[in-house]
């Protein structure tokens, strides 16, 4: 098997852990949801089409795309999207703000990202199509701190004026760091495997088009701190600003991190430290703008 098997194996094992706990946590949220027992049954329809989605990936490696495994494709997707769309719409119009609507949508961004795990093998580990993978992980992460926040009391502090002014600029300054990274990952040795074309642009240059943001969204976090603290005039005292701290102190080991393996080369060690602290980013990130705006309190 190789140790990239052993990577590749458990990598689909997890895939299989996680989809046992989203399904697990959506249970959990539904039982405790004012509409239990319509959004069950609409979960039913919802899952029967997953089943379905399945049985046409075994049809396709069995037969090919066929006639009967493009139909089977297209009422697994339609039952997917329809009884999905009715779940979300029938959680959000009991509680705006509750937990189902997130719980549901990790789920299906897990059977996303098992389908497009599908695809990135048979395009040979496209750069591209990796990246993609990466980036819809992001946005799971993003979404698993909502979940987690609104699970959570919260105190209600003031919040400095800057800190809620900036919190939405630093998220759209963090997402384009972390898709210029992906883009330079792209570029680099670590895109795929030794075979696996790169995206044929130049590694040395994109890794300082990637360091602009880098470094934007590092002055914007630390006027959100220094304003945050100003205003409750303490550092740990208050949630916002402990977030803010941590958001700091993770924004500039990443930075140094990227610095230290752009010099050495970017080897695999430090690349695969660097794409974990991107996903513990993108959480504090979230959990900024949830505080700064006082979303869902």
């Amino acid at each position: 098997m190789g140790f990239h098997g052993v990577i590749e194996f458990g990598n689909r094992l997890l895939t299989i852990v996680l989809l046992v706990i989203a399904l697990l946590t959506f249970i959990v949220v539904v039982r405790i949801s004012e509409s239990t027992r319509r959004i069950g049954l609409l979960s039913i329809g919802f899952f029967s089409g997953a089943i379905l989605l399945v049985v046409g990936l075994a049809l396709n490696t069995m037969f090919g795309l066929v006639v009967i495994t493009l139909t089977t494709f297209a009422l697994a997707l339609a039952m997917m999207l329809v009884f999905g769309a009715i779940i979300i719409r029938t959680a959000r119009s009991t509680n705006r703000f509750g937990l189902v609507v997130p719980a549901f949508g990790l789920g299906v961004g897990i059977i996303v990202q098992a389908v497009i795990g599908g695809i990135t093998v048979l395009t040979g580990l496209n750069s591209w199509i990796v990246g993609l993978h990466f980036v819809i992980s992001t946005g799971l992460i993003a979404l698993a701190s909502l979940l987690v926040w609104r699970a959570l009391p919260k105190p209600g502090n003031d919040v400095a004026l800057w800190n809620s002014n900036l919190a939405w600029p630093t998220v759209v300054v963090g997402f384009i760091a972390i898709c210029m990274g992906v883009i330079v990952t792209g570029a680099g040795p670590h895109a795929g495997d030794a075979l696996t074309p790169r995206n044929g642009l130049d590694l040395e240059v994109w890794q300082h088009y990637h360091s602009y943001p880098g470094y934007t969204l590092l002055a914007l976090i630390t006027l959100q701190l220094i304003a945050q603290v100003v205003r409750s005039r303490s550092v740990l005292k208050q949630l916002e600003s402990r977030i803010l701290l941590l958001l700091f102190a993770a924004t500039v080991l990443q930075a140094v991190i990227g610095v230290v393996q752009a010099r050495m080369g970017v080897p695999p060690l430090l690349v695969g430290i660097h794409m974990l602290g991107s996903g513990v980013l993108t959480s504090l990130i979230t959990f900024q703008v949830l505080s700064a705006r006082k979303i869902n309190r």
